[in-house]
């Protein structure tokens, strides 16, 4: 500990996580200060990670001292100052508990929904009148239940059940389009077209054979035509139910039209595309590249995002583009990072005026799951995200640790 001074970097050993009132274990220390509360502790020694350090320790025949060349003396850390450390550990865990909470609560909702779209998806298939009334009513539903809580119900789409997956696809755009469409400022009547027409994109799909209703790779040719013109069988089956909102078939007609007009099934372009089905478009896209088949190709929802805006960004509106991914933010709840200090976390709620800075619950094999800390990166100087992590790409105790989810699993199927 006298080797010990401002700018390095150490692991505390010898001592649990409950024992200190540090919010980690490993952490550059900051002042003076740091040092006699660790002094306090008891602990006599730590261990230094010299390539995370500012500074590297004194030798052990120098001595710690202050600015004028005295020797420093400890700082007489008040009682004060330690409290209100452990305080802010505590409010750390208490705010956990408390978004996991309304997470479960968004999750069951979320599951109770997704069976009531199964039945109205059989009775519009089955081109039942009342079915289509219970639509209209269930979009109203879900911008009750999820557009207030936004970041709660990311993160259920950020982890997908496989018992979901036929139907968790169309309720996931659903619910992104109309975030955006809140966002824009888009009418009660808008938003039940676009949550309609976002529901229904893929409800053509039930008229391509079985065996084409959910593969999406190794197509011939003429697989690949009878699949793109999927949007078109589900606009005539819509306009065939007079009861659905006629510019609702007009969205599923568009939604795989893309902006530079390399879409299909008619290649329009720009202007040509309606607006709205911009938007369903990009929830779209959005949903299958972190939801795919193959968990090896589904990418976090930090790269999905950086794919769609760097290498994607001629096939969609700008626009709306940009006002998804403010709606979402740039590292998305439910994102799993990897921070400058090695720590691994999942991304809990976004900060609106500083999105490279979320708050992050942490993984600490050390701390129970029911304790776990949030940690807001916008507080921490010395933390940054360093990387986002693919869930295939975590170890199962650590993505059962992190998710806020009852239910898990590593495998999607979107029907895309």
């Amino acid at each position: 500990m006298d080797q010990l001074r401002p700018g390095v970097f150490i692991r505390l050993i010898k001592t649990n996580w409950f024992d200190h009132p540090f919010l980690f274990s490993s952490f550059k220390v900051k002042d003076e200060d740091q040092i006699d509360l660790i002094r306090k502790l008891g602990i006599r020694e730590v261990v230094c990670l010299p390539e995370k350090c500012d500074v590297l320790p004194l030798k052990p025949t120098e001595k710690r001292r202050s600015p004028d060349g005295e020797a420093k003396p400890e700082t007489g850390l008040s009682q004060k100052v330690i409290d209100r450390l452990w305080e802010v550990k505590k409010e750390r865990a208490r705010r956990l508990r408390e978004k996991k909470e309304q997470i479960a609560r968004c999750e069951e909702r979320f599951n109770s929904c997704i069976k009531a779209f199964n039945d109205i998806l059989t009775g519009v298939l089955g081109g039942k009148a009342h079915s289509v009334e219970e639509a209209i009513s269930f979009v109203d539903r879900l911008s009750a239940f999820f557009l207030d809580d936004s970041e709660s119900t990311l993160h259920l789409m950020n982890v997908v059940d496989q018992a979901e997956t036929t139907y968790s696809h169309p309720m996931n755009v659903a619910v992104l389009s109309m975030m955006v469409g809140r966002e824009a400022g888009l009418s009660h009547e808008a938003m039940t077209v676009l949550g309609l027409g976002a529901l229904f994109h893929d409800l053509g799909k039930a008229r391509l054979p079985h065996k084409l209703q959910r593969r999406r790779e190794n197509l011939s040719r003429a697989e690949q035509e009878l699949v793109d013109q999927h949007a078109q069988f589900g606009a005539a089956m819509l306009s065939s139910m007079d009861l659905f909102p006629p510019d609702v078939a007009r969205i599923v007609a568009h939604h795989h039209e893309r902006m530079d007009g390399s879409g299909v099934p008619e290649g329009l372009a720009g202007d040509a595309i309606d607006p709205l089905a911009r938007i369903v478009a990009i929830a779209d896209a959005y949903d299958n590249h972190t939801n795919h088949p193959d968990p090896e190709k589904s990418l976090t929802p930090y790269l999905a995002l950086s794919y769609m805006f760097g290498q994607q960004k001629q096939l969609f509106d700008v626009e709306m583009l940009a006002l998804f991914i403010r709606c979402l933010g740039v590292y998305p709840p439910g994102t799993v990072v990897e921070l400058s200090n090695g720590a691994v976390g999942m991304v809990m709620s976004v900060n609106p005026r500083n999105q490279l800075n979320p708050s992050v619950v942490l993984y600490d094999e050390e701390v129970p799951k029911k304790e776990a800390l949030i940690v807001d990166l916008a507080e921490e100087e010395d933390l940054r995200v360093e990387k986002s992590i693919r869930l295939i790409h975590l170890e199962p105790k650590v993505l059962e640790y992190l998710s806020p989810r009852t239910r898990i699993t590593y495998f999607v199927d979107p029907n895309g």
